[in-house]
């Protein structure tokens, strides 16, 4: 590889890097580690290739005049959905808590598509001028990754008001996404203004969405917070039983057997314990403090996973009603386990 293709490569993969990496630091609540963005992009640049592959196959199925209709139509469309995918997974298995997080993981999928499609065309098209990977840099790499920025966006948006996740939810998102990239590829304008409408257009919509979520999530961890420690107070001073949902654990030993009852509150305390913890952490990202690892969150995860084997499946089933099961809650949860 000539110093010439280098400066190339980095030209066309350096503003994207960046951008990812504002997002990165923008979100004060920390909700993705470096190494998960690592991985998203490294994901994203394993979809590339993998796009590669089918656009290839599908060109030469298409034949000479089918092929032209799906460089326009098809490709974005076969491009945007294998993009989505893993968000889409992410999602699904409440691995993404929050729109924050979610145009985050977008991006950085995006962003590594990008980078390994220009690596690419840098070295079949090693003669180009300079201007075009700075338009390939500023433009073609950050609409692969606003695009699909923008189907993690609007699907936890729908997700979370409708508390579905079915095609419903992400249809929107992809389809949006293929009009943008639909669009742009069309060239109606110049490269390098639809360039310049990108970074103009961009930046301001994902402002908006940080300031908007970063609401909803401080909202969020402060009621839950309070709630959290007022039931681990009802169940130290023995009050917990009182209430609705104690009277609900206690009509459970005409199933089950008291030493399980006794295990379902212990898993009860145990979760608010770790919920408590989770939630104050956060907090104390946002004030720029550093959260050190608590060696005693693996006992804890060691000693709720007992207490679901003594639980059995029909326990666990019959306590839902206990526990808080919205998506934030199952994100929250995922993130004691990745711990």
């Amino acid at each position: 590889m000539s110093s010439g293709q280098i400066v190339r490569i980095l030209i066309s993969i350096v503003p994207v890097l960046l951008f990812v990496a504002a997002l990165s630091l923008a979100d004060t609540y920390k909700l993705l580690r470096p190494r998960q963005i690592l991985r998203l992009i490294a994901i994203g640049a394993g979809v590339a290739g993998t796009a590669y592959i089918a656009n290839l196959s599908a060109l030469h199925a298409a034949g000479s005049v089918g092929s032209r209709w799906y460089a326009r139509i098809g490709l974005p469309l076969i491009e945007e959905c294998l993009k989505a995918a893993y968000l889409i997974y992410l999602i699904r298995r409440n691995r993404i808590g929050f729109t924050i997080d979610a145009a985050i993981s977008g991006f950085a999928l995006g962003t590594g598509f990008a980078l390994l499609e220009n690596v690419y065309f840098v070295l079949e098209l090693s003669s180009a001028n300079l201007g075009m990977w700075v338009v390939r840099g500023l433009g073609t790499a950050v609409m692969h990754g606003g695009t699909t920025a923008i189907v993690g966006i609007l699907s936890k948006t729908i997700g979370d008001e409708t508390r579905s996740y079915g095609f419903r939810t992400f249809a929107p998102g992809l389809a949006l996404a293929w009009m943008i990239h639909f669009l742009y590829n069309r060239a109606y304008l110049p490269p390098a203004i639809n360039a310049a409408l990108l970074l103009l257009i961009l930046p301001v919509i994902i402002s908006v969405i940080f300031s908007k979520s970063e609401e909803s999530l401080r909202s969020w961890v402060g009621e839950r917070l309070d709630e959290d420690l007022g039931t681990l107070d009802m169940i130290a001073r023995g009050e917990f039983l009182e209430t609705p949902a104690g009277q609900y654990l206690q009509r459970l030993q005409n199933t089950f057997e008291p030493q399980v009852v006794g295990d379902m509150l212990c898993y009860i305390q145990l979760n608010l314990e770790l919920s408590a913890r989770a939630k104050g952490d956060m907090l104390r990202r946002e004030m720029g403090f550093p959260v050190a690892p608590d060696p005693t969150v693996a006992k804890q995860l060691q000693e709720l996973r007992y207490l679901e084997q003594s639980i059995g499946r029909a326990g666990l089933l019959a306590m839902r009603p206990l526990l808080p099961q919205s998506s934030r809650d199952l994100w929250e949860t995922q993130q004691h386990t990745a711990a």
